[in-house]
């Protein structure tokens, strides 16, 4: 079984063919990535933040919070083991019946300062994290990344990350944080070799310090190396997070409609947009001092007012079917209609509603007007 045979018959190759595409039925389709070549919408983009999809890096994280460590502990260093000195003195110095008795007291009251420095600086330390994660964030707080999504688990999705682009570079930046680091630690600690020798010959606490200086300079110089390296995997993030935001033309179609509507409901909203204009046209021409005619498939209703209006103004206008409604309001409202082609046409052509006639057509429509009110 699973053997596909092929003879030189193009009717047996042809039914072969698709006995093994029925056998063997891949979606090769899993494997494609559609080109993403379109900058990313404002939509999609707002639509990825609310989906707590940011351009985040880890490694800007640790590095300012291993910063901000090491400048703490500069500062706090000479009182910590001043407190820790003092605090064990105290702290044995205490006979037995009171060093067993109430026992949690007594360590809390011999290192309370130690404790609050402690504190201070593990407080630091978050204040720092939060801070570096709300500055990439832009304050974003989301709990959809949290849901369950299967997608996750997508084998093809899976093999696509593991040799991803992405991938190699995290296993760069690995390898180069720790020679980074054991370069710096190396350096530093073969400029100073020559003074472990007296190690031996110091105090105990001259010792210490010793030791916490060497230590502090091994530690704000790698701090500071792979603060650079952060800023630089920042911006790898950043270029990483706008390629996974892209958008194939096909998509940017589908948003379209999306925002705009399928043509058949723009289509309906204009149609309906129409005829409310329409029926708020016709409400004004009652107020109308003329209709012009041609004779029958152009009407323009004419309105002027001498102490308010410069020109007389086109309450309304219309061809056909609207023509023909606007004579019927005009004859109802017993609203002159008064035939000249050659007006209607250059009025309705020219003119909007709601604006006054053009100063070409102000003799023809005087002599109109004029004709109207010796009716009168």
């Amino acid at each position: 079984m699973g053997r596909c045979f092929f003879t030189n018959s193009s009717q047996n190759y042809k039914f072969s063919g698709i006995f093994c595409k029925k056998l063997f039925k891949i979606d090769i389709q899993l494997f494609a990535d559609p080109e993403k070549t379109e900058k990313p919408t404002p939509r999609r983009r707002r639509k990825a933040r609310e989906e707590g999809q940011v351009a985040t890096s880890n490694e800007l994280n640790m590095a300012v919070t291993f910063l901000v460590a090491v400048f703490v502990m500069r500062f706090i260093f000479q009182r910590l083991i001043m407190f820790l000195e003092n605090g064990s003195i105290l702290f044995f110095s205490l006979e037995e019946n009171d060093f067993l008795n109430n026992l949690s007291g007594r360590i809390y009251q011999s290192f309370k300062d130690t404790i609050f420095l402690l504190v201070l600086l593990f407080l630091s330390l978050i204040i720092s994290v939060i801070f570096a994660g709300a500055m990439q964030t832009k304050f974003l707080l989301s709990f959809k990344p949290l849901k369950m999504d299967l997608k996750r688990i997508n084998p093809v999705e899976g093999f696509k990350r593991f040799f991803s682009m992405r991938s190699l570079f995290e296993l760069l930046k690995s390898i180069l944080k720790m020679v980074i680091v054991g370069f710096v630690a190396y350096s530093v600690i073969r400029s100073n070799w020559i003074l472990f020798r007296f190690y031996s010959d110091m105090e105990t606490v001259d010792s210490l310090k010793l030791i916490f200086n060497l230590t502090y300079e091994v530690m704000l110089k790698c701090a500071i190396a792979l603060f650079i390296l952060a800023i630089v995997d920042y911006f790898y993030q950043r270029w990483e997070f706008e390629k996974s935001i892209r958008m194939t033309k096909q998509e940017i179609k589908e948003e379209y409609r999306e925002i705009e509507g399928s043509p058949e409901v723009r289509r309906r909203q204009r149609e309906i947009m129409a005829r409310l204009a329409r029926g708020r046209m016709l409400q004004q021409v009652p107020e109308a001092d003329v209709v012009i005619t041609n004779p029958s498939h152009i009407a323009v209703a004419i309105e002027y007012k001498s102490e308010e209006m410069e020109a007389p103004v086109v309450l309304a206008k219309g061809a056909d079917e609207i023509a023909q409604k606007i004579i019927q309001i005009a004859k109802e409202n017993n609203i002159p209609v008064v035939r000249n082609p050659q007006v209607a046409r250059e009025l309705y052509k020219t003119t909007d509603i709601g604006e006054q006639i053009p100063p070409n057509m102000y003799r023809a429509v005087a002599e109109i007007l004029a004709y109207v009110y010796s009716l009168r």
